[in-house]
């Protein structure tokens, strides 16, 4: 299991990581969109915690982490100007910097695991493994749908220019499908790459 102080270090770097990427991002109101979803994710799993009282395995917390400081790095820059993938996209020749299709992926492939940990757990699919997967690769695939909904909705309340720099979209008209595509993909990969770790973490846990 993971330890208080572990856990403590996490939060601790999660906050110091929002501080710093707070500081003069580019764009002021795009980075207070794009940290809503990240925000209400944390506070979700804040509140799962306290009232569940269900500790998740190490692997889970540190992919939680990873999942939260990818959409940081997006909000600090905007998904269309993270300078690593600007360089890429220049050194490649890509049409566009794929930051947000990057973080789209980890969507799946971090949270994949504790959503399945939730399944394997506290439902009834903890009989069947192959159902408890089905249902986690089913609901990524609804966060990743919901996402683009919510994103347009917010889109379409704000000014034309703040809109276009959340969304992302950099002139691509198929931009929300290939997103909504990309969150199972990741989920996918999480399965095959990591299924025999967390199975392996579980094990170590007693039963609830």
């Amino acid at each position: 299991m993971t330890s208080r102080a572990e856990k403590i270090g996490l939060v601790s770097a999660y906050c110091a990581i929002a501080v710093a990427l707070g500081i003069y991002p580019y764009d002021r109101q795009d980075w207070a969109l794009e940290n809503s979803v990240p925000f209400l994710e944390g506070l979700a799993a804040i509140i799962y915690y306290r009232f569940r009282k269900v500790e998740f395995t190490r692997l889970c917390y540190y992919l939680i982490f990873v999942h939260l400081v990818v959409q940081m790095i997006g909000g600090h820059y905007t998904y269309a100007r993270v300078p690593l993938f600007d360089w890429l996209r220049d050194y490649f020749h890509w049409s566009r910097n794929h930051y947000d299709r990057l973080a789209h992926f980890a969507l799946g492939f971090c949270l994949y695991p504790p959503i399945r940990e939730i399944c394997l757990r506290r439902t009834p699919l903890k009989a069947s493994r192959r159902w408890a997967a089905f249902f986690t690769l089913t609901t990524i695939c609804a966060i990743a749908g919901l996402w683009e909904v919510w994103e347009w909705l917010v889109a379409a309340g704000t000014h034309s220019d703040l809109g276009e720099a959340y969304l992302g979209t950099q002139g691509d008209p198929w931009d929300a499908q290939k997103d909504i595509v990309l969150a199972p993909i990741g989920a996918v990969a999480a399965l095959f790459a990591l299924t025999k770790f967390h199975d392996a973490a579980l094990a170590k846990i007693p039963a609830d």
